[in-house]
């Protein structure tokens, strides 16, 4: 290669200048990254906190518990009894009720607290409830007895048969009595008689069915009636129209009538007569 094709390529162009290099050493900044933090798994962070007051609660709890219980399950301060009752009845409701008097309020099993109620032989079914914020509410229906039984015993209008605490307070009810287990068809015969009765201005005072099957009544003013086994409604019947008829107007002065006969009627009076009883056939 020629010197002038040497020159012709290191020339510069034409119109072409030349910049001086700047005065002095520069140097251009490095600017560095800023350091970025991890972001917070909040996820993780809510999970650990639950976990973490889960554990303070279960190491803690019976503290917690202790603290709290006086306003979320307080203990029972009053059992209160709507149902009006003697003083016995009361008292004996309150020592069956007394060993869930010092229960809580929301842990005191009701169904419990019913059935000790019902225990008791003169109440046929309670009612149980919660009343905010510290009291249990017991209403009774009591079995309501139409009629002694025995010497410290009552019946009911179905016959059942329970103990009274008080059999004092029921003097004025009618005696029953009768062979073992009778007393249900006692009762029965007991509320016929009473409404046949009932018109011709009686009201029975007692009643026995014997060991035989034979009935033995005494009403209120002294009257004894002797029906025997058998056709009671008939000779009740018989008694009724001899009443109108032939008795009524002397009753008072009749100690006995005996309806044992088939067509007829004895009558024992009070005051000795010429003839101690009177025959009243009827056909």
């Amino acid at each position: 290669m020629s010197s002038a094709q040497r020159r012709t390529k290191t020339a510069p162009p034409r119109g072409a200048t030349r910049q001086a290099p700047a005065r002095g050493a520069s140097r251009t900044a490095v600017r560095q990254p800023a350091r970025q933090w991890p972001k917070p798994n909040w996820t993780l962070i809510s999970l650990l906190a639950v976990v973490g007051l889960l554990l303070a609660l279960l190491l803690n709890f019976e503290r917690f518990w202790q603290a709290t219980q006086p306003y979320i399950n307080p203990p029972i301060a009053k059992i209160r009894v709507l149902t009006e009752l003697s003083t016995a009845k009361q008292q004996v409701l309150e020592k069956q009720l007394m060993p869930y008097a010092d229960g809580l309020f929301f842990s005191v099993d009701i169904g419990a607290v019913r059935h000790a109620v019902e225990e008791l032989p003169w109440v046929v079914n309670a009612e149980v409830s919660r009343i905010w914020p510290n009291q249990l509410q017991v209403i009774i229906q009591e079995q309501l007895p139409v009629a002694r039984w025995g010497g410290d015993a009552l019946l009911s209008t179905q016959g059942y048969l329970f103990n009274a605490i008080d059999i004092e307070a029921y003097g004025h009810l009618p005696q029953l009595s009768g062979p073992k287990d009778a007393q249900g068809r006692v009762m029965q015969q007991y509320l016929v008689f009473s409404q046949a009765l009932r018109p011709l201005g009686y009201s029975i005072k007692k009643l026995q069915m014997r060991e035989r099957g034979s009935w033995f009544v005494t009403t209120q003013t002294g009257l004894k009636l002797l029906f025997g086994r058998d056709h009671l409604v008939e000779k009740m019947r018989r008694f009724a129209v001899v009443h109108k008829n032939e008795l009524q107007g002397q009753i008072d002065k009749i100690e006995r009538v005996d309806l044992r006969y088939a067509n007829g009627l004895a009558v024992a009076w009070r005051a000795p007569t010429e003839a101690e009883t009177t025959a009243v056939v009827t056909r």
